[in-house]
């Protein structure tokens, strides 16, 4: 006579989401926010963005941009 098994086996799976998922679920949008508005802040208030500021002067005289044009005319002529 053969026996019938009365169980069968198959995988374990959750028909439906239960109040410790919702609280992951929960857990993590919260930390996301946080972490989201934390990097938008310091982003706003850092200086990264802005534009470099250039000085009108550049520290060369006309004198320095003339010595440069005479080597520029000397360097032409030697060629």
């Amino acid at each position: 006579m053969k026996r019938k098994s009365r169980t069968t086996a198959r995988p374990f799976r959750p028909d439906a989401l239960t109040w410790i998922d919702f609280l992951v679920m929960g857990a993590i949008a919260l930390t996301f926010i946080a972490i989201a508005s934390t990097t938008i802040s310091h982003a706003k208030a850092s200086d990264y963005n802005d534009p470099p500021t250039f000085s009108v002067d550049s520290g060369r005289s006309s004198a320095a941009a003339d010595l440069i044009k005479a080597r520029i005319g000397i360097a032409l002529l030697n060629r």
